[in-house]
């Protein structure tokens, strides 16, 4: 009996084949995906006498070394760097949560006028590049709050993004409002019920949202750049660009600290990733 089965004159594949072809797009997508990092990593573990660049091409290390990793440990105080990274991180997910949380609450479940346009002014933000908003973020930041080489100039900008409301606001729409409504007949506050109803029921959603303003506030370079001036203030990507200035001609060094940068992100990741496609699919059904 032929693997094909025809139905009205149609061939259609075997559900086999369907699948063998969405695994080998999937597999060359990840592939394409993770080779940079691998290579990077790889690069970061070879030794002085081993060209990073050859033909043919020498990916692995022979024998591999962590000398690179502590002469750019060294070099720079990179501790330094992941403490400012860390609190200016930590700081940005906590303050972003609370803001883009309470934002998105009214704008899912309470009735009142101009609530569309409010919301659909937010997603126009969306088209705006960050960059072009820098030059009157730093007029604002340096000349009138004197926020210059601070921490708190580099926290304030990420505490609200109107991606992260417009991701809370599908996931809240998705709570029954039945369960609102009765918590309200019962003499809850709308506070209340965001504190102990919502919240609850979104943690999915508040864990994607704290990936993706973890990952932004982690690897953020141009603004750091135009904010800070001394080097104890430093963040991670700034203490980076700096060991790349340092260390141009030996690209074993800089793979080593582009290492140490991408570690804390991935750890980060790996704690939340359960939540994470489910935060995002409550988005979609939202």
């Amino acid at each position: 009996m032929s693997s094909l089965t025809t139905v009205r004159g149609t061939t259609h594949r075997p559900v086999w084949l369907d699948g063998l072809i969405w695994y080998v797009i999937l597999l060359t997508i990840g592939t394409a995906t993770v080779f940079p990092f691998l290579w990077l990593l790889l690069t970061s573990l070879k030794g002085d006498a081993q060209p990073v660049f050859a033909n043919p091409p020498e990916l692995i290390p022979a024998p591999p070394t962590i000398a690179n990793y502590i002469r750019v440990w060294n070099q720079l105080p990179i501790w330094r760097f992941f403490i400012n990274s860390t609190i200016v991180a930590l700081a940005t997910v906590v303050l972003n949560l609370l803001v883009t949380s309470l934002a998105a609450y009214p704008l899912a479940k309470l009735r009142f006028k101009g609530r569309e346009f409010i919301f659909y002014l937010l997603l126009s933000t969306l088209v705006v590049p960050a960059e072009l908003t820098y030059i009157p973020l730093y007029i604002m930041s340096v000349r009138f709050f004197q926020l210059e080489d601070t921490f708190i100039g580099l926290i304030l900008p990420g505490i609200s993004s109107a991606f992260n409301i417009f991701l809370l606001r599908q996931n809240i729409k998705s709570i029954p409002e039945d369960m609102l409504d009765s918590a309200r007949i019962d003499g809850a506050s709308e506070f209340r019920i965001w504190r102990s109803i919502v919240i609850p029921n979104i943690r999915p959603a508040l864990a994607s949202v704290s990936i993706f303003t973890m990952i932004a506030s982690w690897n953020a370079l141009l603004w750091p750049v135009l904010l800070l001036n001394s080097q104890e203030r430093f963040t991670l990507p700034v203490g980076l660009l700096a060991l790349r200035s340092q260390f141009s001609t030996d690209f074993r060094l800089v793979a080593a600290g582009a290492i140490l940068g991408i570690i804390p992100i991935l750890i980060f990741f790996f704690v939340l990733q359960r939540h994470f496609v489910q935060g995002l699919s409550g988005a979609v059904k939202g």
